[in-house]
């Protein structure tokens, strides 16, 4: 009896332990969970700086501004080449900005007036200006004042080199040679244009349309497939530059131009550069600015040529391209657009 008496205590002792341990792991646990359930809620709270940009917009609100891509400035260049702003040009509502390098004074016609030529960018706008400012710079040595054109200020939408927009920018561009030829220093007579890449696509379709544009100089463009379908009739004499190496605009196009050009009767030169492609490089750099500048002087000046129809063409440089590594003409048409898509997306670098 004595030893049940002692084994009582102790059993009640060890039933209110483990009941106390119980109440403790119970506790815990629920601790935890309340602690889980909480921390989804207290983080689900937005700060007081996010509850502006968390909020619902309200009905018929406008959309949020897209930041647009960052282009290179051209400022240096243009500098570099004393180009000077104008007052430009409105149409639509839309102000197109225009830089103008004048001819050197002394290079005046006895009305103080010199020939012009339009510069025109590629699809990626100016890009640092290095490809046009320079040229506009060496045409204005020689007495031809440049003018060169911000196109895509006048275009509304986003995609301003997109290929449907195709007779907009076209719309700006002869608001542009109306412009231009305006100004009291510059011979209305005397208008040429310089186009690079969809620049000189534009070249080359105002040239076969507008009979104010003397002379045309093409960089890595071509004919649009569109323009040529509808029939070419006239073009002013044209220089045809292309690089054989060219996977943008494929050389080829280069050819094909210079066969319709000669079926149209028009004066035109053509240089293949080796090894060159999109944009040009080095010497073939530098020699193309010579011979734009060259050729301009000679189809701008007194005598520009116009009963002259001899064709000269370097071919000796450049291997026909084979079948198999032509495209599509629609695809060629648009390939500036498709390069302009892929440089926004990373895929390649901005050329032009």
């Amino acid at each position: 009896m004595a030893g049940g008496k002692a084994t009582t205590p102790l059993n009640a002792r060890g039933t209110k332990t483990m009941a106390f341990r119980q109440i403790c792991i119970i506790s815990t646990l629920a601790l935890i969970m309340g602690s889980v359930a909480i921390v989804p809620a207290a983080q689900a709270q937005p700060r007081a700086s996010q509850k502006a940009t968390a909020s619902t917009p309200k009905p018929g609100a406008k959309p949020a501004a897209v930041t647009p891509r960052k282009q290179k400035s051209a400022e240096g260049a243009r500098r570099a080449a004393e180009a000077e702003n104008t007052n430009g040009f409105t149409i639509d509502g839309r102000k197109v900005r225009v830089d103008v390098v004048k001819a050197d004074m002394d290079l005046l016609d006895s009305n103080g007036k010199s020939p012009a030529v339009l510069v025109l960018h590629g699809a990626h706008g100016l890009g640092d200006g290095s490809l046009f400012y320079p040229q506009a710079k060496a045409l204005a040595e020689k007495g031809i004042t440049a003018f060169v054109v911000h196109y895509f200020d006048g275009v509304p939408q986003a995609r301003k080199a997109a290929a449907n927009l195709h007779d907009e920018r076209e719309r700006v561009l002869s608001e542009a040679i109306s412009y231009v030829q305006k100004q009291n220093y510059v011979d209305a007579d005397k208008i040429g244009i310089f186009g690079l890449s969809l620049g000189g696509f534009h070249a080359l379709s105002l040239g076969s349309r507008d009979e104010r544009v003397q002379a045309v100089v093409n960089v890595v463009g071509a004919m649009p497939s569109e323009v040529q379908r509808k029939g070419v009739h006239r073009m002013p004499p044209t220089l045809v530059l292309h690089g054989d190496k060219d996977a943008t605009v494929p050389v080829r196009r280069a050819y094909e131009l210079a066969s319709l050009l000669d079926d149209v009767g028009a004066e035109h030169e053509v240089k293949i550069y080796k090894g060159q492609g999109h944009t040009f490089r080095g010497e073939a750099k530098e020699d193309s600015i010579n011979r734009t500048v060259e050729f301009f002087e000679r189809h701008l000046g007194g005598d520009r040529g116009l009963l002259d129809k001899e064709l000269e063409i370097d071919i000796a440089l450049a291997p026909v391209v084979p079948d198999t590594e032509s495209l599509p003409i629609r695809q060629l048409t648009v390939a500036d657009e498709a390069m302009w898509s892929q440089a926004e997306q990373g895929e390649l670098p901005p050329t032009n």
